[in-house]
């Protein structure tokens, strides 16, 4: 069995005892003070320079995330709607409809789909052409590919792009990941109380799994399959195979070329798949410990159905905060972060803490984002969200590196209403070299977004 039928047969199997054990879980019960309007959805029409490098290009990291939330918010609080006061019913409703959209037909918009478009926004800003095998719609696929990638390309980005390379491989967990963050974050901030725990759990498990199932016995056997399957089709082609074989393969060869691979066993192309074959004793062992240290992301409250945080002091209106952990893989090694979320009135805050470790050092880094705060200039509503990065991270973004570069990131988010139930926003956000997640850059970058949200009801 494809080791990415075992992780989700697993994270599913769980996923059905976790949600069904929360089904008796109650809302936020002090919700964050209202706003004079309050945004609901946001949807990023324009990405630059993403949408235009190489012609035109979409979506974008950002983009894949806004689309995808709002996929999750109408499908779930669709259910919930169609079932009424019968909440069991709807709950049972969304666990079998996450499990048919991420076994048996993988769905556009979906977490699989925002897997599959991070890969490809991290690829295609280097001029690497893709396709998502989600809009093919292949009924119990074994393997979403991301495919109709040339081998040229492949090799020309691993030669002048190390770093970029390694990070394609680990981009689409990074996308599950921060779907269920944002998810996350919407329910603890007031911006929706949808059910969305068996997306949780299922991603997380997922992921989980994933990257274990590059240390399974059998994971050779299942790339040795694919290529079967492949043949000399090279359109059919996965981009990489197995992403963690591959991430930990680069990671510790940013020098060596992609054409020294070796040709496919087909005799057609280059083999691109690595294998546990493949790997040093030293290299399985790595990939092992992070797959071991994918289990910090449940340290996480909302997957315990704890959405509300915790009080600190008395009174109305108390602070509110929760916190947990993260672990992502990265263009060097990994990142553990401590996450924390604290809420009072309008005042809406989240924190990260990161350690960013690759082969012998470790660096550090402070991430924090204000959220929608309200503001009145010359008698009109505004909602700002600014947002400061700082780190040290390892220099060129390799694994072997010693010493530490400082970077940074700074940027604002400024929305106002259009409409009774439209705002329109701009985004503006800079940064120096180095690994951001959900940023595809990992050189400097300016990006500017425009979009609109959806408002809630005054």
């Amino acid at each position: 069995m494809s080791p990415y039928v075992r992780a989700a047969l697993v994270a599913a199997c769980l996923s059905l005892g976790v949600a069904s054990a929360a089904f008796a879980q109650s809302p936020n019960t002090t919700p964050p003070a209202a706003a004079p309007w309050r945004s609901s959805l946001d949807v990023t029409l324009f990405d630059a320079p993403h949408n235009g490098e190489h012609g035109l290009r979409a979506p974008s990291m950002q983009q894949s995330l806004d689309i995808s939330i709002a996929g999750y918010e109408g499908m779930h609080g669709g259910i919930e709607k169609l079932f009424g006061a019968r909440k069991k019913w709807g709950k049972a409703a969304i666990v079998f409809a996450d499990l048919f959209t991420t076994l048996e037909v993988a769905l556009p918009l979906t977490s699989v789909w925002v897997h599959e478009e991070f890969h490809r926004a991290a690829m295609g800003r280097r001029g690497v052409d893709s396709h998502n095998d989600v809009y093919d719609f292949n009924l119990g696929a074994d393997w979403i590919a991301v495919s109709h990638v040339a081998d040229e390309d492949l090799a020309r980005l691993k030669r002048e792009h190390p770093a970029e390379w390694v990070r394609v491989n680990e981009a689409g967990i990074e996308g599950e990941l921060m779907l269920v963050r944002d998810l996350e974050r919407r329910r603890f901030f007031g911006k929706s109380t949808t059910w969305h725990l068996p997306l949780y759990w299922m991603t997380k498990l997922g992921t989980i799994g994933y990257v274990q199932s590059g240390s399974w016995d059998d994971a050779d056997a299942d790339v040795d399959e694919a290529n079967i399957e492949d043949g000399t089709n090279l359109d059919r082609r996965d981009f990489t195979g197995h992403d963690f074989l591959g991430w930990v393969y680069d990671l510790h060869r940013p020098e060596e070329l992609y054409e020294t691979r070796g040709q496919h066993p087909s005799g057609v192309g280059i083999d691109r798949y690595r294998k546990r074959a493949h790997l040093t004793d030293a290299e399985k062992e790595y990939l092992k410990l992070v797959g071991t240290l994918q289990w910090l992301n449940l340290v996480d409250p909302f997957l315990f159905g704890l959405n509300d945080g915790i009080a600190l002091g008395s009174g109305a209106n108390p602070v509110r905060v929760s916190a947990g952990l993260s672990h992502y893989l990265t263009s060097f090694g990994y990142s553990v972060d401590a996450n924390l979320l604290a809420r009072r009135g309008n005042a809406h805050l989240a924190v990260t803490l990161h350690s960013y470790k690759n082969r012998d050092n470790r660096f550090a880094g402070l991430e924090t984002e204000l959220l929608d705060y309200p503001v009145t200039v010359a008698g009109r509503d505004w909602q700002v969200s600014p947002r400061l990065a700082l780190w040290s991270q390892p220099e060129r973004q390799r694994f072997d590196a010693t010493e530490g570069a400082l970077g940074g990131l700074a940027g604002v988010r400024v929305r106002t209403a259009v409409s009774r139930r439209v705002a329109a926003f701009v985004d503006v956000e800079t940064k120096s070299a180095g690994w951001v997640a959900g940023n595809a850059y990992l050189d400097r970058n300016t990006s500017l977004r425009v979009g609109v949200s959806l408002l809630a009801a005054r």
